[in-house]
């Protein structure tokens, strides 16, 4: 969509250079800059974004966008270069938020099963060429399916892609929005029909600075949100999200949800738990695993309630959905030997520990962990995996995740800094530590290889590799032979 001067000032809220007649189209890669496009220059964590103007206009930028005035370039100069670059492009994509219902899913842990959840069930209830998703794991455009680079991206591929949905006939999506998402305004501007908070747990402070400031970004998206908004009652945060924000109900096994969980049973490679809402009781039986799935689950079932969706399509859904990728993944080669591997996201020790609580239920004999943690990130949390890891895994092997710039070892080290020397050596090559988990189970063990789930690439200082922790246990696994060895 074509914005001419007076719609391009509404839009930024500045004046725009007179020489500009209009803009065509908007980024802040100067590498992704067409002729006739704004450039929006963001004040980086590296570097400034101004620093590029001279490649974006030699590609043909029609007007630079920043926060002071770039000599030599029409510049329209704004206070917030990301809050301009969210505008401009809600702008230019026409605003596709306003024609779909677009659901929010936030929190730390749990993001992503609930999104694929209440995919599941909104795709289930209304055909899933009507549906939309956009996670972490992936993004899926009227059943078509690819990779995504971060759990929400920048405003451009935001708005882009729910604007694509909308062409292929998407009515309805569900969006996994972080606190960067909110906080970098990501999404700023985007309608959401309705939204779900999952819980909060220390993580991303690198950014935010403190737990407030975490909650505060979460808390937002419940501000923007129109419709239906649920809360989990079973996290502190999520009880003070409802306190805070009007209209927010919750869900949980607490006394007093709106949306209760109730009778709680393992089933046959699954759970079964009844719903209790303000219409009746919901009777649900979902092939994941683990107190925190059913609490995704619930969510994600009460949501979908509170929209409309009718509750046996609920139930159907639910029952008949897949393995979400990286998410307690179960890796089907491994059952051969008798033994289970899990590939899973945990990165934070909260979730370590719940992903290996669920494991030693599992698990008829130990339980094998191989885990790490990030580079370039919170620095605290990694004495505290190693501490989770000691007591609910028989045997740790720390290895690395994603370094970025750190030095792999002194992650490590750190890390192992809070475990049990007695049941914790270290690996730093991924794939080693991964066959020697391989190699030293026995038939009842369970190994979680946790931290990248389903990523598809590992960031080292020295640059990116492929590296796919499933695809890897796989190769390993055949590499070994029937033998095991």
């Amino acid at each position: 969509m074509i914005l001419d001067r007076p719609n391009l000032a509404r839009t930024l809220g500045v004046e725009v250079p007179q020489r500009v007649d209009s803009v065509c189209g908007v980024t802040h890669d100067s590498r992704a800059v067409e002729p006739g496009f704004a450039f929006v220059a963001i004040p980086g964590f590296k570097r400034d974004g101004t620093a590029f103007a001279a490649d974006a206009l030699g590609r043909g930028a029609s007007l630079i966008v920043a926060e002071r005035p770039v000599p030599g370039a029409p510049t329209a100069v704004v206070p917030d270069a990301r809050g301009a670059l969210a505008a401009l492009a809600r702008e230019v994509f026409g605003d596709p938020s306003s024609k779909l219902e677009v659901y929010g899913v936030t929190g730390t842990n749990g993001k992503t099963t609930t999104s694929y959840v209440l995919h599941s069930v909104l795709a289930g209830a209304c055909g899933g060429g009507t549906c939309g998703l956009m996670s972490t794991a992936e993004t899926i455009v009227a059943g078509e399916r690819r990779p995504s680079v971060r759990t929400t991206p920048e405003a451009t591929e935001v708005q882009g892609t729910l604007a694509e949905m909308l062409r292929a006939g998407v009515g309805r999506v569900v969006m996994e929005v972080s606190s960067h998402g909110v906080a970098l305004r990501r999404v700023t501007g985007t309608r959401f029909a309705g939204a779900l908070f999952t819980n909060l747990t220390r993580d991303h402070l690198d950014l935010h600075g403190s737990m407030e400031e975490y909650f505060a970004a979460k808390r937002e998206l419940f501000l923007w949100t129109e419709g239906p908004k649920l809360a989990n009652a079973e996290d502190a945060w999520g009880r003070r999200l409802a306190s805070e924000v009007d209209g927010v109900l919750t869900f949980g096994g607490t006394a007093g949800a709106d949306y209760r969980v109730e009778g709680v049973e393992t089933a046959a490679g699954g759970t079964r738990f009844s719903l209790r809402y303000p219409e009746g009781i919901l009777d649900l039986e979902s092939p994941l695993l683990g107190p925190y799935n059913v609490l995704n689950v619930a969510g994600a079932a009460g949501l979908a309630l509170a929209t409309g969706v009718e509750s046996g399509a609920v139930a159907t859904a639910v029952r008949g959905m897949g393995q979400v990728p990286g998410r307690f993944e179960r890796v089907v080669a491994a059952g051969e030997r008798g033994f289970e591997v899990i590939v899973d996201y945990a990165h934070t020790d909260v979730g370590l520990e719940a992903v290996l609580r669920v494991a030693r239920g599992v698990s008829e004999g130990s339980v094998i962990c191989v885990y790490g943690a990030a580079g370039d990130r919170d620095g605290a949390k990694r004495p505290a995996m190693g501490r989770v890891a000691s007591l609910f895994a028989d045997r740790g092997i720390v290895t690395t995740d994603d370094a970025y710039t750190e030095d792999p070892g002194k992650i490590a080290g750190e890390v192992a800094a809070g475990a049990d020397p007695s049941r914790t050596e270290v690996e730093l090559d991924r794939r080693a530590a991964i066959r020697r988990a391989l190699l030293a189970a026995r038939p009842g063990d369970v190994v979680v290889v946790a931290g990248k789930g389903h990523e598809t690439v590992q960031h080292l200082p020295w640059g990116d590799v492929p590296f796919h922790d499933a695809k890897v246990v796989e190769e390993l696994l055949a590499e070994m032979g029937p033998n095991g060895r």
